[in-house]
């Protein structure tokens, strides 16, 4: 490993050298300024008075920083095609967190009261909206359940565009959102997906959720089989 050659004239010892640090420093500032001049002149200005610096504007410039760091390390290491393929897993992924934050935890939950989404009519509603998905009904797996939940987000996003004219399949989308994240049953059909959660207070004594049972006379604790995974 002591031999790796990297990209920019270094190599994997330079790693762990000052002289070589500034180097690879120097290459990241100078692949900085190519791609995204006013960031560059950002982060140099950063570095001349950090004492300046507040700690929200230090805060966003490090998130702004963040794809250009990932984007020169993997021309740092040459793995640029693998760091292009999970960019693009998580770009899939951006519409099911956005919807997420903006439209069920901030909408649903909000306009419809956890009396109004038990009266909701879920199964009904979920078989007007899937043809609308291109989705049939919601799978027993985590991976099909993430797959529906996606095909759900990219509707919704679709549909924002121009909510005036999907002011229906808004409308449906909304009172979906609050059955599966306030209704037992919605609950139960969406355990195992990502998409129809609220922030909730976390126990820390008890953050595996457990259930207590009797076998054989004697007492112990399992994870409740609707959580078990089945192993191929």
């Amino acid at each position: 490993m002591t031999n790796l050659a990297l990209r920019h004239g270094l190599h994997f010892a330079d790693l762990y050298d000052r002289d070589g640090l500034v180097t690879l420093d120097r290459a990241f500032v100078a692949h900085l300024a190519a791609a995204d001049v006013p960031l560059h002149d950002r982060l140099m200005a950063g570095r001349a008075a950090p004492d300046a610096l507040e700690r929200k504007a230090e805060s966003e410039l490090l998130v702004e920083l963040a794809p250009h760091v990932e984007d020169f390390l993997g021309d740092l290491f040459g793995i640029e095609p693998e760091i292009r393929a999970l960019q693009a897993r998580h770009d899939e992924l951006a519409p099911l967190y956005s919807v997420k934050r903006l439209f069920v935890q901030r909408r649903a939950v909000k306009e419809i009261k956890p009396e109004q989404a038990a009266a909701v009519e879920g199964s009904a509603l979920r078989a007007a909206l899937e043809p609308q998905l291109g989705a049939g009904a919601v799978p027993a797996t985590r991976a099909g359940i993430l797959a529906w939940e996606g095909r759900f987000a990219e509707a919704v996003s679709a549909w924002l565009e121009d909510e005036a004219a999907n002011a229906p399949a808004v409308q449906a989308a909304l009172e979906y959102a609050a059955w599966a994240t306030l209704a037992p049953a919605g609950q139960k059909l969406h355990r195992r997906g990502v998409l129809f959660k609220v922030p909730h207070r976390v126990d820390l004594q008890h953050l595996v959720p457990v259930e207590t049972i009797e076998r054989d006379g004697v007492t112990m604790l399992r994870l409740p089989e609707h959580d078990w995974r089945a192993r191929d």
